[in-house]
């Protein structure tokens, strides 16, 4: 798989952008901002700022618009006054997103052009089968093809709710299970850059690659995992926020976590499946976006060498590296829908993602499984096929 090195990596900056959601997403998002302890001393509260029906998030546009405003009183006067409209930039995955893209896509070809495309392709063709199976997490999870697609774009929109652009770095250390696949296609499907690791690396090794990176947040697996990282991180690292995959945010270390806008995967899902339910049914919301596709050109993703000859080194992967994996697998790896794969290898590396990728495109149903239980669940496997 080819991609390109980097060292250091610089993006282009973007504007504090208006984002419109329901008043339920409003009512929710300052309730968990108000959960976050020592918000006040939080350098990037300002990107969470409300206006009577919206929420302020990247990239604007601000046209004037005349409005009337009356007052009541003994003597009725009307006042004529200036309104800025604010555009949101959204950026999304084509195919994905095409229902909630203006005429509902009518112009979006069925080509794949950015990797989150594929489960838009998936749900249609494998809807109602199981796509992944993950016994050993709590809760243990399983999900259908459809599912699993809704899953990603609420994690996608949740992540737009809480502030994240286009372009932007998302650090993402965290260790195989449906939630990881869930969070990792919902960073790349809003335009977002995943920068993978697993859990086992260093911390310092870990704090090289969020800051080389120009990472913004981060997603971990669970609190003990942030906890063993708050110490250095909290000190040596900017973080505008954390999304827990598993475990609950009272686990977290108090003192480590102080002042950050702390979010479990369950609050983003809920996030972001009340404001898509907005944005869907609502023409006006729509007609207050701006639309821009991901291009197969644009990153993806970027996974850091080991770094056994020095620091590791970041390898920028496009969607259309990717999907060039996607694509060819099949002379590799023969597959039909109904089979059954166990998932093991990290899923950060390079090679178990591309085929992870693959096998969804053929309806396969994936089981997270353990060093501990391979062999049992092999045997599961081996004798229900």
């Amino acid at each position: 798989m080819m991609g390109t090195s980097i060292n250091p990596i610089k993006t282009s900056s973007f504007l504090s952008p208006l984002y419109c959601c329901s008043s339920s997403c409003q009512k929710r998002m300052t309730t968990l901002l108000a959960s976050t302890s020592s918000l006040d001393n939080y350098n990037y509260s300002l990107h969470f700022l409300f206006s009577s029906s919206k929420l302020l998030c990247p990239i604007t546009f601000a046209p004037k618009l005349p409005r009337f405003r009356f007052r009541v009183g003994s003597k009725s006067r009307v006042f004529c006054e200036s309104k800025t409209q604010e555009v949101q930039i959204r950026r999304c995955s084509p195919l994905l997103e095409k229902a909630s893209l203006p005429s509902n896509g009518a112009l979006v070809s069925d080509e794949w052009k950015a990797v989150p495309d594929i489960w838009r392709s998936s749900a249609e063709k494998y809807g109602d089968r199981v796509a992944v199976v993950d016994p050993y997490h709590n809760p243990p999870s399983t999900m259908t093809y459809k599912q699993l697609e809704q899953e990603i774009m609420d994690f996608s929109e949740g992540l737009r709710l809480i502030g994240v652009k286009p372009e932007e770095k998302v650090a993402f250390f965290a260790d195989n299970s449906c939630r990881w696949l869930v969070a990792d296609q919902g960073i790349m499907a809003m335009g977002a850059i995943n920068v993978v690791r697993g859990s086992r690396s260093a911390v310092e090794e870990l704090l090289h690659i969020y800051n080389h990176s120009e990472s913004v947040g981060l997603v971990v697996d669970n609190p003990d995992f942030f906890n063993h990282l708050a110490g250095k991180f909290c000190s040596k690292a900017t973080l505008r926020f954390i999304v827990l995959l598993w475990g609950e945010k009272s686990c977290l270390a108090s003192d480590e976590a102080q002042g950050l806008p702390i979010f479990s995967y369950k609050e983003i899902i809920e996030l972001g499946m009340e404001s898509r339910a907005a944005h869907i049914n609502s023409h006006d919301a729509r007609q207050g976006c701006k639309y821009e596709i991901i291009g197969s050109e644009d990153i993806a993703t970027i996974v850091y060498t080991s770094g056994t000859t020095g620091n590791p080194k970041g390898v920028m992967l496009t969607h259309k590296n990717l999907l060039h994996q996607i694509e060819n697998l099949w002379d590799v790896v023969p597959t039909k829908a109904g089979d059954r794969f166990l998932s093991m290898l990290p899923s950060w590396h390079a090679y178990e993602r591309a085929c992870e990728y693959f096998i969804f495109t053929h309806g396969v149903e994936q089981v997270y499984t353990t060093v501990r239980n391979l062999k049992d669940d092999l045997k599961i496997i081996s004798h229900n096929t």
